[in-house]
């Protein structure tokens, strides 16, 4: 007879992570007490830094990476969650919406592992551009994505959340679709911190929580007051012309503004400022702190991939709040 899991303190449901990057979500689903058993990436130095911290990879073009390569990996293991952010520059609200970019089409490849595997629940998370994007044909992308997911027999719900209502010190609003095939009901994260103080949340989590006192930066990541007056200027002309980018000074008493991929350039993204002649950007311990990594967390590559690591990643905190979700959900 089989046992049923709830009975069993060491229940670790299984995980295999698509498009794994630098591993925050699997971090995240570690955390509430998953297996991870695999990830795949086509990037060698995320997938080095997917296996320093004890990991699993496989390092491919996935739509290269059948359904049965992967079986082999994890040994024929029954998996019960595929999670994983399929690429979604081309869905991003930080630059040109582009429905023909061809990274767009990856989230089938996503389907097509999800097909195959058969897990219980996935989790595809994205950049809220992904909910209000169209086809050239006028189609909700959105919409697309759920009668895929129909067509395979998956039932699917989707919601926005913002990583700083789970206790990231971070203000990073992800979109987040949950599908499964069983009869088991989906449900979303309550948020369990909250801007305003309230009896029932705790508050949203400064950045001061992990910035670094002056004296323990090195100078190298202070900028130089040509930088500075660059940074002033642009600002002056993207407000000019309506554009949303520009160098933005963190308020330390809140949660950081995004760390985006590109925050290796200058870290115009969330700079420290002490005054207007010393202003700094984030070190890359900091910047993982922001996204919550384990500050013993092991990146490969250069500083400049470290940061395009950080700034790629879902925010573990928040990976482990949808987690919880669905292994509450698994163990009903």
């Amino acid at each position: 007879m089989n046992k049923n899991p709830m009975e069993n303190e060491e229940y670790r449901p299984k995980v295999v992570d698509l498009f794994c990057g630098a591993g925050g979500l699997s971090t995240g689903f570690r955390m509430a007490g998953f297996d991870v058993l695999l990830g795949i990436d086509n990037i060698p130095i995320f997938c080095e830094t997917f296996e320093k911290n004890d990991h699993q990879a496989i390092c491919g073009d996935i739509r290269t990476i059948s359904v049965e390569q992967i079986k082999q990996a994890i040994d024929n293991k029954k998996i019960e969650v595929v999670v994983g952010g399929p690429p979604c520059q081309g869905f991003s609200m930080a630059g040109r919406r582009n429905t023909k970019d061809p990274r767009n089409s990856l989230f089938m490849e996503f389907v097509r592992i999800v097909a195959g595997l058969k897990p219980k629940f996935f989790v595809m998370e994205n950049v809220p551009g992904i909910l209000t994007m169209k086809t050239e044909k006028g189609e909700l992308v959105k919409d697309i994505i759920f009668n895929v997911y129909k067509m395979i027999g998956y039932n699917v719900e989707v919601k926005k959340l913002n990583a700083a209502d789970y206790g990231v010190p971070q203000k990073r609003k992800r979109v987040v679709f949950i599908g499964t095939n069983t009869k088991k009901s989906i449900t979303f994260p309550e948020p369990t911190h909250s801007q305003k103080d309230n009896s029932n949340q705790k508050k949203w989590v400064p950045v001061s929580s992990v910035i670094k006192s002056k004296d323990k930066v090195e100078s190298n990541f202070f900028h130089t007051p040509k930088m500075i007056e660059g940074f002033v200027r642009r600002k002056k002309i993207n407000e000019q012309k309506g554009k949303g980018f520009g160098a933005q000074y963190l308020k330390m008493d809140e949660p950081s503004y995004t760390i985006s991929a590109r925050y290796w350039k200058d870290g115009s993204d969330a700079l420290v400022k002490y005054s207007e002649n010393e202003i700094r950007m984030l070190t890359p311990e900091e910047a993982a702190a922001i996204q919550t990594f384990p500050s013993d967390y092991k990146f490969a590559g250069s500083k400049r991939d470290i940061y395009t690591q950080i700034g790629n990643a879902v925010p573990c905190l928040l990976g482990k709040a949808v987690a919880e979700e669905i292994k509450k959900s698994l163990l009903k």
